[in-house]
């Protein structure tokens, strides 16, 4: 995971590795709000009133709907 893969307002869940790392935090998902000034970001995990600092190596980008293989509408012309 580079640096450019992840940007303020990105959703992301804990890596393996993270949730391994941060076994208190229940929550697996949430919204960056903001960068350290090294190799952290600023995270609003999902119910949560404040951020948490959390690695890059412990975050990854959430699939977003956009990005779900879409499949062909049926073809309403079958004989």
């Amino acid at each position: 995971m580079q640096d450019n893969d992840l940007k303020i307002g990105d959703r992301v869940r804990l890596t393996s590795l993270g949730a391994e790392r941060n076994a208190g935090i229940r929550t697996r998902t949430g919204v960056i709000k903001g960068r350290t000034r090294g190799n952290g970001f600023y995270v609003l995990m999902d119910g949560n009133k404040s951020v948490s600092t959390l690695h890059r190596s412990y975050l990854e980008a959430e699939a977003s709907p956009d990005s779900a293989p879409v499949s062909a509408p049926p073809n309403p012309c079958t004989n």
